[in-house]
């Protein structure tokens, strides 16, 4: 099916919902001034949720938002969008990174969506099906401390239909009621051309960050 880019999503969003709550809370920005060459480190925005810009894994920080409800893993190669990000008190926030793969011509998006409520399992599974405009179903399971649903999905953006690949995740903690939905997309950067595409690398990928989540009790 056709939809809108999450780009103008994005618009729309901020258009009805507002920003609110830009103010910088924790102490986890970065302070050195030999910073890394990578595209994280030297954003200003991005590194102000950077745990630090030593390497947590292979490619990526440990990336801590505003709201220090969680921890996760960011690529050293994306940068935040600061018109995007909005956090309320400590109860919810939102987030969107990307970055891309100039040899393989794939660029990525990652949103984000915390929610720290009494029906955050429901209410919040339903708000990330709305963004991700997906109405289908979803694969549920258990590991450790969280339940985790997934689900993936194909539309087409643009006057020249161009696909857009979809991870869709969603994280509940068991021992509080926070969660978080993340919504993984892929598409070639030049839609003229074919993309380099590894699915089954770009899925563990998708899994490693969703894994990533730490819950901060």
């Amino acid at each position: 099916m056709k939809r809108l880019p999450m780009t103008i999503l994005i618009v729309f969003t901020i258009l009805i919902v507002g920003c609110t709550g830009m103010e910088k809370v924790g102490d986890n920005e970065e302070t050195t001034t030999d910073l890394p060459d990578t595209i994280a480190a030297q954003d200003e925005f991005t590194r102000t949720f950077l745990v630090s810009t030593e390497e947590v894994a292979e490619g990526h920080y440990a990336f801590k938002p505003w709201t220090e409800a969680y921890t996760m893993w960011i690529p050293v190669d994306a940068t935040l969008d600061s018109t995007f990000y909005e956090k309320r008190e400590k109860h919810f926030e939102r987030f969107l990174y990307a970055w891309e793969e100039e040899e393989e011509n794939i660029s990525y998006l990652l949103y984000g969506l915390f929610e720290e409520r009494p029906d955050s399992e429901k209410v919040g599974l339903d708000h990330l099906s709305f963004y991700a405009k997906y109405e289908g179903n979803y694969e549920r399971f258990e590991e450790g401390d969280n339940i985790f649903y997934y689900t993936n999905d194909i539309f087409e953006v643009g006057e020249n239909s161009i696909p857009v690949y979809a991870h869709i995740g969603f994280i509940k903690h068991k021992k509080s009621d926070k969660s978080i939905g993340i919504i993984y997309e892929r598409n070639c950067s030049d839609w003229t051309t074919n993309c380099n595409a590894d699915t089954k690398r770009i899925e563990d990928h998708f899994w490693k960050l969703v894994k990533s989540v730490k819950f901060v009790d």
